[in-house]
């Protein structure tokens, strides 16, 4: 209730907003409510007035079905409740500092870095932000062409609107060249999860995997011995994903399986740099786990498939929602076509290793994931780094309280368990620089990169954990080295 009042009120907000602009009668006491509630606000940004000049921001464009940037402008493939909360928290920044907010869409994600290379190799001035996908973002970075974020006393990276485990797992020797908050709704739709129906846990008088979270009894182990209760072959004569599942699994899911147990790619040291943690009896116990689950003949493998079907991740959808399947692991963004169907389905975390662990991890698969950033080319480097703060913090109570609270919690999910199980997926969510710059990979897609190796050992229907990481390692080191080096 508190949370639909606080919505009303926002709205409210604007409405007086909009009604004080093309009234020249209004009533000067709302004026006055709405010029208050701005300047609470944006109470720790500088007073400042930019007499309406434009604000440029770089956004990854709509070459992709699912993961296409819908928070900076209204954007006609997004729930028309995300564009009127776009607009909402746009207002209130361009009102309160007298900018105009516009966008700029790549045609395809090689553009993005090419362009922002270009503007800073030829003086062009265009971008005044980029809201790159990490691994573009990081390839930047790299190259010089981001700023320091922690240089600027206008960002506020301390603040709950940014995302503040992205902020310490993200940075490298105390510099922040990207940075993740509110406003950036890729990095929540690439969060991975798993969705199970309920009927088919009730009909096969199975543990409720709600209870099982809450008691912290939510493991691998539970995960593959619920799975083997439910497979079973639809006697056509063919394995495919027409059969009953117990396990529909990503082939990238692997590696989010052993983010869920609490490891990590890399760690950082005391100078905060980053030092490589894939080694030692815990990695490879947990990846024995792992590969257990991901060679089970009661698991399918969804890109086994592809060509079988039209698109073989919407099949997996309608499996779910059919009763085929129990679980299946996906980003959150799917939620969204998850629900379109008539499903009793439920939300949990990715599975713990054992019951020992303390907490649930949730692995952002950064490879679509938006961050926030700030070109060297930037003309009014201030006025960038107070607009995107101002941005990330109107968008708490707009942009991210509709995708968040009413999209995701009261359209699509169905009961409040799954809305505590967002809660939980939300609040432990894992970033790893060894995904953002893809050190040691010739690119993103490298199955032998360190972010990759483990989904392809995994599949493989052989365990060459060990060794399949010693061959790696030292390409890995060496591009560590390079890069730190080049951040000298």
């Amino acid at each position: 209730m508190r949370k639909i009042i606080a919505l009303l009120l926002v709205a409210l907000t604007f409405c007086l907003l909009l009604a004080s602009c093309n009234d020249p009668d209004a009533d000067t006491s709302k004026n006055e409510v709405s010029v208050n509630a701005e300047e609470e606000l944006f109470a720790n940004l500088p007073n400042v007035n930019y007499g309406n000049e434009k604000f440029t921001i770089y956004v990854e464009g709509d070459y992709l079905d699912r993961y296409k940037s819908i928070e900076i402008m209204p954007n006609e493939n997004a729930p028309s409740i995300i564009s009127d909360s776009v607009l909402e928290r746009n207002a209130l920044v361009e009102q309160r500092f007298g900018v105009i907010i516009e966008e700029i869409r790549t045609a395809d994600t090689a553009e993005m870095v090419t362009n922002v290379q270009n503007e800073i190799a030829t003086g062009g001035k265009t971008y005044d932000a980029v809201m790159a996908y990490l691994p573009n973002a990081g390839s930047l970075a790299a190259g010089g062409a981001l700023l320091d974020l922690t240089e600027f006393d206008e960002l506020h990276l301390d603040k709950p609107y940014w995302d503040t485990t992205a902020v310490e797992s993200l940075s490298v020797a105390g510099k922040n060249f990207f940075v993740v908050g509110d406003m950036n709704l890729l990095a929540y739709d690439c969060t991975h999860c798993i969705v199970f129906n309920k009927d088919v846990v009730e009909e096969h008088n199975l543990e409720n995997p709600y209870d099982l979270v809450y008691d912290g009894e939510w493991t691998m182990d539970k995960l593959l011995e619920m799975a083997k209760v439910v497979s079973v072959d639809n006697g056509d004569g063919k394995v495919d994903l027409d059969d009953k599942w117990g396990f529909l699994i990503n082939n990238n899911y692997a590696t989010s399986l052993y983010f869920g147990a609490g490891e990590t790619l890399t760690t950082k040291n005391a100078q905060d740099l980053p030092v490589l943690a894939v080694q030692g009896d815990r990695p490879a116990s947990v990846f024995n786990k792992i590969f257990d689950i991901c060679n089970s003949d009661k698991v399918a493998l969804l890109e086994d498939y592809v060509g079988t079907y039209d698109d073989v991740y919407t099949k997996a959808t309608e499996s779910v929602a059919s009763k085929n399947a129990l679980f299946r692991s996906m980003a959150v963004v799917d939620i969204q076509e998850l629900g379109n169907y008539e499903c009793n389905f439920g939300i949990i975390p990715t599975p713990k290793y054992n019951e020992e662990q303390e907490d649930y991890y949730s692995y952002v698969s950064v490879i679509y994931a938006s961050c926030a950033t700030i070109p060297v080319s930037a003309e009014n480097k201030e006025m960038s780094a107070v607009i995107l703060d101002a941005m990330c913090q109107a968008s708490t109570k707009t942009v991210k309280t509709s995708y968040y609270d009413t999209m995701l919690k009261y359209r699509k999910l169905q009961d409040d368990d799954g809305v505590a199980m967002l809660d939980i997926i939300f609040d432990n969510r894992v970033f790893d620089l060894a995904a953002v710059y893809n050190w040691g990979a010739t690119n993103i897609w490298d199955t032998n990169s360190i972010t990759t190796f483990m989904n392809t050992v995994a599949f493989s229907g052989t365990n060459t954990f060990a060794s399949s990481y010693e061959a790696i390692s030292g390409t890995v080191q060496g591009a560590i080295d390079e890069f730190l080096n080049g951040l000298e």
